[in-house]
């Protein structure tokens, strides 16, 4: 006996309901079940997977359902009901619901005056792809983020307490309503530019923005392009410590700087003796030329905040006592000091020996609209001539403007176009995610790794529901010869070297190389849009930095350099020293401290670390081999289920009840006599046998 009802909301106000909430019970015809398929996700395809539905099947052209379709049939008359709306429905089984969704009229046959009814019913299609659309990351807003760029705000950002221009707003996902610090934007130390030189240990850099450019929490991201969407997520695995550590940079092409304005005055030449002259230079690179005056030597600061700093090696040509570098100022305010005479550097050339190479400690100011400055320079005895040009010796001065690092600007330049459903399917193939709809609000997802997620719902004994006198095992079909795990190859100098290496020893995995399955091809898992980032040994500091440069700048000398890499994403290990020296960046003077980002979760690594590479492979700058990778951590068990040559799909019928159905988890696992299964495809027939397709279990 049938005891299914199919409930259906009307379209129309004017259609008469059975039930007070507004409902029609639609008329069956009497002992057909409705054949109900309960689909598993296309793991290969999660985010876009096909929703659970029911076959075709007819309901009868009564009175009642001629009603609710508005006569439909009548061909020379018009009617309400819209074969292009979604029309609610539920599946009732006795007191149960053994099915939600929407309805589909598919034809109406009339025969003998006998009007007939051809529907599908589906669930609700939760396809985030689709409701993304073509958004990019220029259709979010990020503006709660913008910051000024300066020493200060980059070391605050280490430890989570970058200043913002403006308090957050409402409901933002960047802190708490009204703070005026975040956690999701930081700057920390990468290689952008290929420069850096060390001595006795200490290193010595270019630029701040050669080294600190901006990233932004991952998770943050997707909170908004969820929220943006329409949708939210339950997730342990994405609410993790652990994921909360990744962050995606947001790097900058030629068309934009963190700073707004910059100049940088080079080749500083000159004799100088007791009397002093200002320093002067000979040429003024990149950016504004008029915030450094050739003819008269000096800064003119046009924007507030700009940072003025000097830096480079100084090469001596003859010998001298002791060079004095004294900084001159108009505004007496600030520092207090610098209107008669602010000292950055006295140095005495080793042995007054000519042809010394000085490195001094190096200073820098930041001043306001208006302010002028200028370098004052003389020896204390003797004379003495400056010349970069000899041996590559140089120094530099290097204007920047202490500006806002406007978050939606840099994404219009750069990062506008990157799609925010590619951004976040990246995650969704190397991480193996699955995504299912919870069952009390179609629009929040719940979202878990799969090696997570397969494990963890019930164990259910079929053994007396099954029909023992017929199983059919077949094996899976479809499968590639060879997969291949790989990241988007890039212009990056530093993964060009490591991609050419006979064994591609840094990226990617080629799994079940050698496997003989005939006539099928390769297949590749590529992770878009993300590309792998190479971390190795610091010059002469036993310390590692991710290298971002493009393949150009290798030869290029030094210069601000922009390039529009592919999207990196790497782990926040918190702050750290380096070990045996220290550092000169900017505002930076003998610094030991910086924002160490890694392709592994923990700085120091351990044995136990994550790791963001798909093989298994010792970290450059670290002896540890990670057996944590990709691949082990969230692959190994799905592709073992498919590839191991014990792995069956067993077709069998089963007497399912409606509660068996309201009560299934597709991460359910199966028990028949002693052997597992995992669920694939339920046909289920209320008061009938079911068809099951089950998937033989070899790792849990």
């Amino acid at each position: 006996m049938n005891n299914q009802q199919l409930i259906a909301y009307p379209q129309s106000t004017t259609i008469p309901v059975s039930y007070p909430s507004g409902e029609v019970v639609l008329d069956l015809f009497k002992d057909e079940p409705i054949p109900l398929v309960l689909n598993v996700d296309d793991f290969t395809n999660v985010a876009e997977a096909d929703a659970s539905y029911s076959k075709s099947f007819d309901i009868p052209g009564t009175k009642n359902n001629n009603i609710f379709f508005n006569n439909i049939f009548n061909v020379t008359a018009s009617s309400d009901f819209d074969t292009h709306k979604k029309t609610k429905i539920i599946v009732k089984e006795n007191t149960l619901n053994t099915f939600e969704g929407y309805m589909q009229l598919n034809d109406i046959s009339i025969k003998d005056n006998i009007v007939t009814y051809n529907i599908t019913i589906y669930s609700e299609v939760v396809n985030l792809k689709e409701s993304i659309g073509n958004k990019v990351f220029r259709d979010l807003d990020l503006s709660e983020l913008d910051n000024v760029f300066n020493s200060n705000n980059i070391e605050n950002s280490w430890t989570g307490i970058l200043d913002l221009f403006n308090p957050l707003p409402a409901n933002s996902f960047a802190g708490s309503t009204g703070a005026t610090t975040t956690d999701v934007l930081k700057y920390p130390m990468v290689n952008w530019a290929n420069i850096g030189t060390s001595s006795v240990g200490n290193l010595s850099f270019g630029y701040l923005v050669d080294y600190f450019r901006p990233w932004v929490n991952a998770l943050y991201l997707l909170q908004n392009i969820f929220r943006d969407a329409g949708y939210t997520f339950n997730s342990t695995f994405l609410n993790s410590t652990t994921f909360n550590k990744l962050f995606v940079d947001f790097n900058y092409d030629n068309s934009q700087a963190v700073a707004d304005e910059y100049a940088d005055a080079r080749d500083i030449i000159g004799t100088y003796t007791t009397t002093p002259t200002n320093l002067n230079a000979t040429v003024v690179i990149g950016g504004n030329a008029a915030l450094y005056d050739l003819a008269t030597d000096v800064i003119t600061v046009v924007d507030n905040g700009t940072v003025v700093e000097l830096f480079g090696n100084l090469y001596f040509t003859a010998s001298t006592t002791i060079v004095e570098a004294t900084l001159y100022h108009t505004n007496t305010s600030y520092p207090a000091n610098v209107a008669s005479g602010y000292v950055l550097f006295s140095y005495e050339a080793a042995g007054n020996i000519p042809g010394s190479v000085m490195s001094p400690s190096f200073g820098s100011i930041t001043l306001d609209a208006g302010e002028q400055c200028w370098i004052s320079i003389r020896t204390l005895s003797g004379s003495a001539s400056l010349d970069p040009a000899i041996n590559d010796s140089w120094v530099t001065w290097h204007i920047s403007a202490d500006s806002s690092t406007n978050l939606n600007d840099i994404l219009l330049g750069f990062r506008g176009d990157t799609s925010q459903w590619e951004f976040f399917k990246g995650f969704i193939d190397m991480f193996k995610l699955v995504i299912l709809v919870d069952e009390n609000n179609p629009t929040n997802l719940l979202i878990e790794p799969y090696a997570d997620w397969v494990g963890a719902g019930n164990e259910l004994d079929w053994t007396n529901k099954i029909d023992k006198d017929e199983f059919l095992y077949t094996p899976i079909d479809g499968l590639a010869r060879d997969i291949s795990f790989n990241f988007t190859e890039d212009a990056d100098a530093w993964e060009t070297v490591a991609l050419n290496h006979p064994n591609k020893w840094l990226w990617g995995y080629n799994f079940a190389s050698g496997i003989e399955i005939i006539d099928k091809d390769n297949d590749e898992v590529e992770i878009t849009p993300f590309s792998d980032t190479l971390v190795d040994d610091i010059s002469s500091s036993n310390s590692a930095m991710p290298r971002i440069i493009d393949n150009s700048a290798i030869n290029g000398g030094y210069a601000l350099h922009y390039w529009e890499n592919n999207m990196r994403l790497l782990y926040d290990n918190g702050v750290h020293s380096f070990t045996g020296g220290t550092y000169s960046l900017g505002d930076f003077v003998n610094q030991s401290d910086r924002l160490v980002f890694s392709a592994v979760n923990d700085y120091p690594i351990t044995s136990t670390s994550k790791s963001l590479r798909f093989n298994t492979i010792a970290e450059p700058y670290d002896n540890n081999v990670l057996l944590n990778n990709l691949y082990n951590t969230y692959w190994a068990q799905y592709i073992d289920e498919l590839y191991n040559k014990d792995t069956r799909i067993i077709k069998v019928e089963a007497f399912l009840t409606a509660d068996d159905i309201t009560k299934l988890n597709f991460n359910d696992t199966i028990l028949i006599k002693s052997t597992r299964y995992r669920i694939y495809k339920i046909e289920y027939r209320a008061g009938a046998m079911s068809k099951l397709e089950l998937i033989t279990i070899r790792n849990l």
